[in-house]
């Protein structure tokens, strides 16, 4: 029988993941990742077009995976990792809008969210919607904004579980469009902006049933109106190996049939007594439907009850929002200096990022590359003996003028390669590929560029070595996209998604 790859088989791979990039519970896992940049040329080069061709996670196969390696530019450490869940427009919360109640029967993300995400970065997860007399729901009108471990209804009927904040730092590296960051705290002093969130973890109560579902409304039933003008009844008992669980039915006053089921002995249900009313201790239950009030002829209600986690709401907001992606961020400036020496490309453009696990120095067995950022790009030296106008001169540094990522040739070797930086030292970065061929070029030949530059200019070393070796490590994601522009002056924010 085949298995099925359930969410938290997929956490758990996932925490595998986080775990060894911060080495934590597995001691010193050597395990390093990287973010790596690369393909300056168009994607239809030799039709001057540049159209990014449609890829899905499938097709991170061998050969695009091969491709990804041949225009590899530079690579950097990742800097931060946060496991991530969906997020923006349809998880902010807004007013007259209906949310939905949490529930253990809910797969993976629902396509309804049951969280929110208010404009000050605060984290919700809806308990209960506001009911109207009849029991039908109610749209939120009250934003929610406390940050302790109150449930108390808001005057639209709401309750909001409150989880965490995400702070600045989490914000600026994690939170996107469509994604936001969630985190387990380990500790936290009180001057901590993530201490809130560990008082809701210290306060999560194991066995909590925080919710009912009407499975069949049965009725007719019976009912009392209450002042609120909700009409209750009939009793309620709550039948597990737990204590404390108690939920009243709201009746629909046109059939008496049950429509709802709520937290608390009655509507009055202070905000004092809702969570004590949502029990603990249960790893069962089952819901007891008084028949003192079902009208004759009638049929029994069938309610089941919603279970929090089993660690208690709150306990793991990564398992509370179901998250099985996780995020990778760097934040490259400009040439990403290591030692005063550029690492990384500029006055260029990459359309290509991909995560690399574990990439090496020189060889597929050679030492793990373990620096900051490096270069995958081959490197020559050239010799500067070139008419006036090919190159810039400004305080002994030089440029070369050309663009629209043309290819070198070597005129003894007939080695080409796409140029695709030269830094301030004549230094030209370029790497090779299926359409240029892998010939290397070699010292003291004349390298000529068709239709841009054909003088004397020679190259004094033909084959420096880049910082790492580009068919080395693991490739774990390809993505492929649009030309982005890369300048002296610029900071980036690189963003890598998996989803599992």
């Amino acid at each position: 029988m085949a298995a099925i790859i359930t969410d938290k088989i997929k956490y758990q791979l996932a925490q595998t993941i986080f775990d060894e990039f911060n080495t934590a519970n597995l001691g010193d896992s050597n395990n390093y990742y990287y973010i790596g940049i690369g393909r300056s040329q168009q994607w239809q080069a030799a039709d001057e077009t540049d159209v990014v061709p449609e890829t899905t996670a499938a097709d991170n196969h061998e050969r695009e995976e091969r491709l990804f390696r041949y225009n590899l530019q530079s690579v950097k450490a990742a800097e931060s990792l946060s496991f991530v869940v969906p997020g923006g427009p349809d998880y902010d919360w807004s007013a007259n809008k209906e949310y939905y109640q949490y529930s253990d029967a809910v797969a993976g993300q629902p396509q309804n969210t049951y969280y929110v995400r208010t404009d000050e970065n605060k984290v919700y997860i809806c308990l209960r919607k506001g009911k109207n007399s009849d029991g039908t729901p109610k749209t939120s009108t009250v934003k929610p904004d406390h940050t302790n471990t109150s449930l108390a209804p808001e005057t639209d009927g709401y309750v909001w579980k409150y989880m965490y904040t995400i702070t600045t730092t989490a914000a600026n590296n994690f939170l996107t469009t469509n994604f936001m960051p969630v985190e387990f705290v380990d500790s936290a002093e009180s001057t901590d902006p993530r201490f809130s969130q560990l008082s809701v973890q210290n306060a999560a109560v194991p066995g909590q049933i925080i919710g009912y579902r009407v499975i069949n409304p049965g009725g007719p039933y019976t009912g009392t109106v209450h002042s609120s003008g909700i009409k209750v009844g009939p009793a309620l008992t709550i039948v597990g190996n737990g204590t404390g669980a108690k939920a009243f039915a709201i009746l629909n006053p046109i059939n008496n049939s049950i429509a709802a089921v709520e937290i608390g002995e009655d509507p009055d249900a202070a905000a004092s007594t809702y969570a004590a009313d949502q029990g603990s201790g249960y790893d069962y239950a089952n819901v007891s439907v008084s028949s003192a009030t079902l009208q004759v002829g009638g049929t029994t209600a069938v309610i089941a009850p919603v279970f929090g986690p089993r660690g208690g709401l709150g306990a793991d907001a990564r398992k509370d929002l179901r998250s099985t992606s996780l995020m990778f961020n760097i934040k490259p400036v400009g040439g990403v200096e290591v030692n005063n020496e550029p690492t990384w490309p500029v006055d260029q453009d990459y359309r290509q990022i991909g995560l690399i696990k574990n990439i090496r120095t020189d060889s597929a067995n050679g030492p793990l590359f373990t620096a900051t950022a490096g270069t995958a790009l081959k490197r020559m030296r050239a010799n500067l003996a070139f008419g006036d106008g090919d190159y810039l001169q400004a305080s002994g540094e030089y440029q070369l003028e050309f663009d629209d990522d043309p290819i070198i040739y070597g005129t003894d070797s007939n080695a080409a390669g796409y140029m695709v930086w030269n830094d301030d030292s004549a230094t030209i970065w370029y790497h090779q590929t299926e359409e240029t061929g892998f010939t290397q070029f070699v010292d003291g030949e004349a390298i000529t560029i068709p239709g841009k530059f054909a003088g004397n200019m020679a190259i004094d070393s033909a084959n420096i070595a880049p910082d790492v070796d580009r068919f080395s490590g693991e490739v774990l994601f390809i993505s492929n996209q649009s030309a982005t522009a890369r300048d002296p002056q610029q900071t980036e924010d690189i963003k890598v998604v998996i989803r599992l």
